[in-house]
């Protein structure tokens, strides 16, 4: 069994160490990967060696319930929440809506990083589609971005081809919330029918919080990189976690 859990550890360190390869050493969330790990090769270490094997036993038995329920609990919850996320990941794309709100993501300088390059692509293709359709770029400037995000979307979605007198920029908002809050401020209709897009993981969220602030609101979920999916999908369940707690989103 230690053996096992050393295995384990072993392949959340080096996911670790491939997230911050591909996202940066300011990469969010990556930290849980590298923690994971330590507690994985801390129990492998437990298995085999004496002492911390009778440090085990003399913990309490109804300690070890409590934690073991615990366990069991979160687990479930988890799994609950991965179900609703994957459950917004696929729709359909078909219906016209009155706006699409892009979310943010990093920028590098001023360039847009990948997943921020994969929710415009799916939004030139939604806006080619939809002529009609008014776009909103939501997102602020962070550490190391030159630009605010919303700039940075702006130059691509030109360079692309969409005129920018279908553009609205929203430049103040740090995170989801703020995203959706800001963005509807831009939004003239009371009961205009809105677009969020995001990556596929990110949607069940984003639209979530925009339902929790009155947005008739629906996903054009963004493709993400294959290598990401377990970090994104494990970030995702503890962020809707929060956001539930802080009353930002509802089912």
């Amino acid at each position: 069994m230690g053996r096992v859990f050393l295995i384990l550890g072993g392949l959340c360190l080096l996911y670790y160490v491939g997230i911050i390869a591909y996202a940066g050493l300011r990469a969010s969330f990556a930290g849980f990967w590298l923690a994971l790990g330590a507690i994985f090769c801390l129990v492998a270490a437990a298995c085999v060696f004496p002492p911390m094997q009778s440090a085990f036993q003399k913990i309490p038995g109804i300690v070890k319930l409590i934690i073991s329920i615990g366990l069991a609990l979160g687990a479930a919850w988890f799994l609950f929440l991965e179900v609703c996320i994957i459950g917004e990941m696929v729709s359909s794309q078909d219906e016209a809506m009155d706006y699409l709100i892009v979310l943010g993501a990093q920028v590098k300088g001023t360039r847009v990083s990948r997943a921020l390059r994969q929710r415009l692509d799916q939004a030139v293709l939604y806006l080619r589609e939809h002529e009609d359709t008014i776009v909103i770029v939501s997102g602020g400037q962070g550490q190391g971005e030159d630009v605010s995000e919303a700039e940075a979307m702006e130059t691509y979605l030109v360079k692309a081809g969409i005129v920018k007198e279908r553009i609205r920029r929203e430049d103040k908002s740090v995170n989801t919330m703020q995203n959706i809050s800001y963005s509807r401020e831009l939004i003239e209709e009371e009961d205009a029918s809105v677009g969020i897009v995001s990556n596929d993981f990110h949607i069940f969220r984003a639209v979530h919080i925009a339902k929790a602030q009155g947005i008739n609101a629906r996903g054009v979920p963004a493709p993400s990189s294959l290598g990401m999916y377990p970090h994104y999908m494990v970030r995702e369940a503890f962020a809707v976690t929060k956001d539930l707690a802080f009353g930002n989103m509802v089912f």
